[in-house]
């Protein structure tokens, strides 16, 4: 199969998969496109914005676009792609493929705002397009952070917290909904609270960081309102860190469906968790 049609029939697939979200959403009176984030947040309340520089952001937190546009309306919230095949849009969408295909450089940096740990596209949709739908883990960004006024709004005090520990990790993938659990995370990892990691921490970290990431998926999706970071300090409740990073994800899936009572009590705190196991998908023994 040639670069062309291969990147054709990709297209296709994702144009379909949109068609699909664009229903599921409708039908559940949910937002079909991506967020746009000056809907939202306004000057009012904003402290400052901060220059980051490039950064390899994590593509799984890109959540929307910075602005309203006609271009934002051409994505799916997931940001597949709307337009027919025979579009303009799906043929340069197609193109960027074709270079994917043919080992070419695609992924250069787009630029987006950073607001409460998540990311808003100023330019670079169709690159993002491409790169969600191959499932990329990456990728580079030109990242100015806003800075909210600091009120007590729980999801503000979260994003604090985080900006303490991202002076030490530089990780965006490290997002906690609890207080405390970063903590808990850097002595579970034989490292002192105020410890700050090194680029060869950072490596072996995300080395295993997948692993875990793709186990909670598979056993959760987002059906739970935590993160994986939660859902990681959990299991070293449990298990030592060593252990858990060579276990294979699908024993790691299993274990983190053993845990539900724990996870399901830090998703819904004001309910008690008893006898009824909730919805999760089903797993293949190997």
């Amino acid at each position: 199969m040639n670069s062309a049609k291969e990147a054709r029939g990709k297209y296709l697939l994702a144009n379909a998969l949109a068609a699909k979200s664009l229903q599921k959403n409708k039908k559940q009176g949910l937002n079909v496109c991506p967020a746009v984030l000056n809907t939202f947040v306004d000057d009012r309340m904003i402290a400052y914005r901060l220059d980051l520089g490039l950064l390899e952001i994590p593509v799984n937190l890109i959540a929307g676009v910075a602005e309203s546009s006609e271009k934002a309306m051409l994505y799916t919230k997931e940001f597949l792609p709307i337009s027919a095949p025979d579009s303009e849009f799906a043929n340069t969408w197609r193109g960027i493929y074709e270079k994917y295909l043919n080992h070419e450089e695609i992924f250069s940096e787009i630029s987006c705002y950073e607001y409460l740990g998540k990311f808003y596209v100023l330019d670079g949709l169709k690159r993002v397009s491409v790169t969600k739908f191959l499932g990329t883990r990456t990728m580079k960004a030109q990242v100015v952070r806003i800075i909210p006024i600091r009120t007590d709004v729980k999801e503000v005090e979260r994003y604090f917290d985080f900006l303490g520990q991202y002076r030490l990790t530089q990780l965006y993938q490290l997002q906690f909904t609890q207080q405390g659990f970063f903590d808990q995370l850097q002595i579970a990892l034989g490292k002192s609270v105020n410890y700050r990691w090194s680029e060869g921490d950072r490596s072996r970290f995300l080395m295993h960081w997948y692993t875990i990431e793709e186990a909670f998926r598979k056993s959760y999706g987002e059906t739970l309102n935590i993160t994986t970071a939660d859902a990681l300090v959990v299991l070293l409740r449990k298990y030592p860190y060593e252990q858990i990073i060579r276990m294979e994800s699908w024993i790691l899936a299993r274990i983190f469906q053993a845990s539900w009572k724990e996870l399901c009590a830090l998703s819904l705190p004001e309910l008690t968790v008893v006898g009824i196991k909730p919805q999760v998908p089903q797993l293949q023994t190997a």
